[in-house]
């Protein structure tokens, strides 16, 4: 049985655009590469959750969710820096996003997943991938200091994702979870999202708040509604280490999921090879396999996570 039902009220589409680099160089003649859009005047989609579950203390409430931002990884050897997409200025570049307790729509503190079968890799067996996925997600639930109760809801045998329906493939745009990973999406999905995203977008991101009062319970973030993300199949995956490393990416992806941004700074040497600092999970382009959570990265996690589920 699905948790909740939306209502959707779209506009008359959504198209993303990717700007071109905004470079710096650096005393060293590296390249620094802009990581973050900001596009206020793009019309996106408003959304009404039918909250249902049983045990939401929110039942029966009808609440208003929009898409705010879409954060990507990019592939090796690119020579594009992953991006983060902002729909909703607030009037800063510095927007946090937090899941707030008492504002979920599953009416619970504990933070749910969901991992789709239904749109499968074309290089990697469906439970290759699922098990990847899953491994991600238990290193983000396994970091010392945090409980956030995670766990999995069901797979269904269709579909699922709002961006997905938006943007015109076939879909159910309705939510299983608080973070879905909603499968692996055609080439055409991530050319959407950037001028030849197909070719170096990894995997996506998108981050819904809620409407109306952006930060309910003060704690100086905007409260995180849901987060989709999608894979990108036209690269070749692979869940032992070779080509692209699905679990290194779905641990990325996952920690967006769990409210991390992009970390680190990236620059293109002169070689032409990117250099980060700090390397860690949550940076902005793929740099080898990662199953372990790095320091840098355990720090951003704990610092959102650490009184979870206290104020």
């Amino acid at each position: 049985m699905k948790n909740s039902k939306i209502l959707i009220g779209l506009c008359s589409g959504l198209i993303l655009f990717s700007c071109q680099n905004l470079d710096e160089t650096n005393d060293l003649g590296q390249q620094k590469l802009a990581d973050e859009i900001i596009y206020s005047d793009l019309k996106v989609p408003t959304i009404k959750v039918n909250v249902k579950s049983e045990n939401a203390r929110i039942a029966g409430e009808e609440l208003e969710v929009k898409l705010v931002k879409a954060e990507f990884i990019t592939a090796p050897g690119s020579e594009q820096m992953g991006r983060t997409v902002i729909f909703d200025d607030k009037g800063s570049k510095q927007l946090d996003f937090h899941f707030n307790p008492d504002r979920k729509i599953f009416g619970t503190s504990d933070m749910s997943y969901y991992i789709d079968e239904a749109r499968p890799s074309s290089t990697i067996g469906t439970s290759e991938a699922t098990g990847a996925i899953e491994n991600a997600a238990q290193t983000w639930e396994e970091v010392s200091c945090s409980e956030m109760g995670l766990y999995r809801t069901p797979t269904e045998a269709d579909p699922y994702g709002i961006v997905a329906a938006i943007l015109g493939f076939p879909s159910i745009p309705d939510v299983l979870a608080d973070v879905s990973n909603l499968g692996f999406m055609p080439a055409e999905f991530f050319d959407l999202l950037a001028p030849g995203g197909s070719n170096f977008i990894l995997a996506v991101t998108f981050t819904f708040s809620f409407t109306g009062e952006p930060d309910l319970n003060g704690d100086g973030k905007i409260d995180s509604a849901l987060k989709e993300i999608y894979y990108n199949d036209n690269f070749p995956w692979a869940a032992d280490g070779g080509q692209i490393d699905l679990e290194t990416v779905a641990l990325h992806e996952m920690g967006h999921g769990f409210d991390q941004a992009h970390f680190g700074t990236g620059f293109i040497k002169k070689n032409g090879e990117f250099q980060f600092s700090p390397r860690a999970v949550m940076n902005a382009s793929y740099s080898g396999i990662q199953h372990e959570i790095y320091r840098t990265d355990n720090a951003g996690h704990c610092g959102i996570w650490a009184t979870w589920p206290r104020k």
